[in-house]
């Protein structure tokens, strides 16, 4: 029968593994497997194990007489099984006199005779058992020995028979029990209770260090960022640390001082002051014993705990172990891992893209430092461990530093092969790590996409609505594509990567731009949707104007008739805005309030300019009333002016003095200017009786009255102008004068003078005024050619 074995107490380097034939890899005994560079824990029988020491031979033999002897034990086996399984009914039993013969022979000495028969009974009953298993044991070997074809899957167990030895006692050689038995106890630590209780109190000290105990983390629950790896491992490394300096110290030297606390004087006085006789007593030997237990204990620690931080690191990394440089990551899946590791991963990284392209917020050079860095912390710690000699003995005086307990060191053999299997193993992890990372680079250009330039970009051409509405449903298939080409999370090797933060920054991105074009188009829409609002809004301000004379309203009624034309020259204009709007529906984008009102304002906007025409009729139907009434006002008061004009104009011929000529010149030029206001007033208010509808006025008496009233205009004008012009010339300095007028004016009055003349024929007195003004311009012509000579140039 194979069990399991227990921890082996032997150094590991000693031990020459095996890989076993996995249909023999059962629960046997335990080895740690490493070939190729992997850690792993397999169970091989025991008679399979074989020692570099060994005799190959001797292994040969061993193994050989291990199958020979299972063989005959599974044949004894059966064939005990095949008879206690037959029926022992009809068997028989001995008869009554050899029980008897038999219970008297036991019963030869004074103690057997007071055994009662109560005890007796069923020791009888189990010889008769016996006795009836043998008769079917006989039968049994009769049976299957006379037809083997029948019973050919029964093998026989061989029978040995041991020689019978000639005497029935054993020859002994001399031996002085007792002598070696003194020489013994005069060398065994063992020979004292409290040295017994007291190892077996270090032993379980020991044990509970081994069994309970770790330097380094084996098992990670769950992944974790690296900086808390290195911290689970820095506390279990202090805790147990912290342990075996104070806890486990204190622990045997009280245990130890309680034990030999009443053994006094001898071999194990733990008060003894004299360090000569301490060093030839037992209790020297005791310690030293103690000490190599322990420092038994730190090295199993050393390599239980390093051995298990290897395997958890090696077990993880051990689907990528075989990755060499130049791997790349299929850059079309991004979500299917072919390398997840046994167990659970040990690494949380969060993957991430900036402008230097995919990369792990936790650097790659980070972890071999990290994880080598624990494992080296680990042995080294065990370094500094205190013995307990001065502890215990403390009535010697003991000078220079404490000792340390040895333990592993950093250059030992399998220490070094355990760092070189760590190191390739984190390198080999990283290889798929970085060609996962490189397999991001394809977003890098839209995770550093400037939404605003993009926008601008994309608003430097006139674009369409079909082109805004592809470019957007090509960026939401970009996004749902996204969440299905980038996992929430990935496994590989010893890493648990986490690439959700990156799926929803890359998926931010694309709704960014996706509301970025929206907006564009907003403002679009909103630009056109204003020009025409504002288009409707100055033909409602125009509406709403009031007409302040009835050319105005005349103006605003034919205006009025060009509205519906020009609302129905919006309608292609109204649809091309809507249809925007009705494309940032498909899209469920929310609009402000500002815009959701403008929009609705477009809308109502014709409607609400055709119902205010109507409202604007009935207002010039009663403007056209007050119209007509101030018309009628209005040309009565014309009226009576043309009435006072006609006697201003008549008192004229009364004036005939040439010394008022500046007087009446400037009555004249009033009267002419009332006379041109009059002619203007009466045009307007003949256009204004036609816009009205009423009948034209007649003012024919005012062209009459202009027509009689121009030649005093004229004569007193052009008299006025004379004598003031005369005056400068001959008084003024010659420089002032204007050579080159001279002549043009003079001959402009002498003519007007001229006509004047001839009109007022019948008007001597006026006439006369003519006549004199006529005298001295011809009086004053002589002159002008010397006035030109003096202002010419040359002078």
């Amino acid at each position: 029968m194979y069990r399991p074995a227990k921890r082996s107490r032997k150094p590991s380097d000693a031990i020459q593994r095996r890989q076993p034939s996995p249909e023999k890899l059962t629960t046997y005994d335990h080895i740690d497997h490493h070939a190729s560079g992997t850690h792993g824990r397999y169970w091989i029988p025991r008679i399979q194990l074989y020692f570099l020491a060994e005799d190959p031979r001797v292994f040969a033999d061993r193994v050989t007489k291990a199958y020979h002897d299972r063989k005959r034990t599974e044949a004894e086996l059966r064939s005990a099984l095949f008879i206690d399984c037959m029926p022992i009914d009809g068997i028989g039993k001995l008869d009554d006199e050899r029980i008897k013969r038999m219970i008297e022979l036991t019963k030869t000495s004074a103690i057997s005779k007071t055994i009662k028969d109560e005890y007796v009974t069923p020791i009888v009953e189990e010889v008769n058992l016996d006795y009836a298993r043998t008769m079917n044991s006989m039968i049994f070997e009769e049976v299957t020995q006379s037809d083997p074809i029948s019973f050919a899957f029964v093998t026989l167990p061989i029978k040995q028979r041991r020689p019978v030895p000639h005497t029935a006692c054993v020859d002994i050689p001399e031996y002085s029990f007792n002598e070696v038995f003194d020489q013994f106890k005069f060398i065994s630590l063992l020979t004292s209770k409290p040295a017994i209780d007291a190892l077996k109190l270090v032993r379980t000290e020991c044990d509970y260090v081994i069994n309970n105990l770790s330097l380094l983390q084996k098992t990670i629950p769950k992944h974790v960022k690296l900086d808390e790896f290195e911290s689970m491992q820095f506390n279990q490394t202090s805790t147990t640390h912290m342990y075996l300096t104070d806890t486990w110290k204190n622990n045997l030297r009280q245990g130890i001082k309680t034990k030999f606390i009443d053994v006094g004087r001898g071999w194990y006085n733990i008060n003894e002051s004299d360090f000569h006789i301490y060093q030839v007593s037992k209790l020297k030997k005791f310690i030293e014993r103690v000490k190599f237990m322990m420092q038994d204990t730190l090295r199993f620690l050393v390599q239980d705990s390093c051995q298990n931080y290897v395997r958890m690191i090696t077990d993880a990394c051990s689907p990528v172990l075989n990755m060499t440089e130049g791997f790349k990551w299929p850059a079309n899946d991004l979500i299917n891992t072919p390398y997840r590791p046994p167990k659970n991963p040990l690494f949380h990284l969060d993957i991430t893209i900036d402008q230097v392209g995919p990369r792990y917020i936790t650097s790659y050079e980070n972890f071999a430092n990290n994880i080598l860095g624990a494992f080296d912390r680990a042995i080294v710690q065990t370094q500094a461990i205190p013995q307990i000699e001065k502890d215990i003995m403390e009535n010697i005086f003991w000078g220079g530093e404490m000792l340390k307990l040895e333990s592993v060191a950093l250059q030992e053999k399998k220490v070094s092969e355990w760092r070189d299997v760590l190191q390739k193993a984190v390198q080999a992890s990283l290889i798929p790590l970085k060609a996962y990372a490189d397999a991001y680079e394809p977003y890098v250009a839209l995770m550093n996409l400037n939404v605003d330039h993009y926008t601008k970009d994309f608003e430097k051409t006139e674009k369409s609505i079909e082109d805004y509405r592809n470019e957007i449903l090509m960026h939401i298939r970009e996004k749902d594509k996204l969440e299905k080409t980038i996992p929430i999370s990935i496994v590989i090797g010893p890493y648990y990567i986490f690439a959700q933060k990156l799926r929803e920054a890359l998926s931010n991105k694309r709704k960014l731009l996706i509301e970025a074009l929206l907006l564009s188009q907003t403002r679009k829409a909103r630009t056109r949707t204003e020009e025409l609002n504002d288009t409707f809004r100055d033909i409602q301000r125009k509406l709403y104007e009031k007409a302040n004379t009835a050319e105005d309203l005349s103006e605003h009624r034919e205006w009025m008739k060009s509205v519906p034309e020009q609302l129905d020259d919006k309608k292609d204009d109204i649809h091309k805005v809507l249809d925007e709007f009705t494309m940032l529906d498909e899209f469920c984008y929310n609009l402000s309030n500002e815009d959701f009102a403008i929009k609705y304002n477009l809308l109502a906007s014709p409607w609400r300019l055709r119902t205010m025409l109507d409202q604007i009729e009935e207002q010039h139907k009663e403007d056209e009333e007050r119209f007509k009434k101030l018309q009628v006002q209005d040309t009565a008061a014309l009226n009576d002016k043309m009435d006072q004009l006609t006697m201003s104009v008549a008192s004229l011929s009364a004036h005939t003095s040439i010394e008022r000529s500046h007087e009446v010149a400037n009555e004249c030029r009033k009267l002419n200017k009332i006379l041109k206001e009059c002619q203007e007033a009466a045009q307007t208010y003949n256009n204004r009786e036609r816009l009205l509808g009423l009948p034209v006025t007649n003012y024919e008496k005012l062209a009459k009255l202009v027509k009689d009233f121009e030649p005093y205009r004229v004569l007193w004008s052009t008299a006025s102008d004379w004598l003031r012009s005369h005056d400068s010339w001959m008084n003024d300095p010659i420089i002032s004068v204007n050579a080159e007028d001279i002549e043009k004016n003079v001959t402009e009055m002498y003519k007007n003078m001229h006509k004047s003349i001839k009109i007022f024929s019948e008007n001597e007195g006026i006439q006369q005024i003519a006549m004199t003004v006529k005298s001295q311009i011809e009086d004053f012509k002589p002159s002008i050619p010397l006035i030109q000579a003096l202002r010419a140039p040359g002078m």
